[in-house]
């Protein structure tokens, strides 16, 4: 009879301790949700700041683009709802070679004005087509904003 009792104190301890690591479990994945809608959260707000900046003409096109399009990459692919985000990647990419930071300072300064034509030359091209896009990016901001946050 003993051992019978010792036998279901067991089971019990066994059936409360996986309920527990399902319990920590289920807490973590929670924690982690939270964190990543608030990274995501983070990443709306730089978003709005980069598109009221370029609809200012407070940034150049090109920047903006560059740093719009890295921002967008943080963000859960199925986020809706979609915007034709084309002009600003597209700016971004045909941007990407050239030299910046602190290698951009190293560099002649003829190769460095050829690069701030070629820039230049690229945002009058695109220009129109990356502000239209940050406009329908910043029109739909608070959209996603409502649904990172859930």
């Amino acid at each position: 009879m003993a051992w019978k009792l010792v036998l279901v104190a067991l089971m019990g301890l066994a059936i409360g301790a996986l309920l527990g690591m399902l319990i920590l479990r289920a807490s973590r994945k929670r924690e982690e949700r939270r964190r990543q809608a608030a990274r995501h959260l983070d990443v709306l707000e730089n978003l709005s700041i980069l598109c009221r900046a370029l609809l200012q003409e407070q940034v150049d096109s090109a920047e903006a683009s560059i740093r719009i399009s890295v921002l967008l990459d943080c963000l859960p692919q199925g986020i809706e709802p979609k915007v034709d985000l084309a002009a600003i990647h597209r700016l971004a990419e045909d941007c990407g070679h050239f030299i910046r930071g602190e290698q951009r300072r190293e560099l002649a300064p003829a190769e460095r004005n050829r690069q701030d034509v070629a820039r230049l030359r690229l945002e009058e091209e695109q220009g129109a087509a990356v502000r239209a896009a940050a406009e329908r990016l910043a029109g739909v901001l608070d959209a996603w904003r409502a649904r990172v946050a859930v």
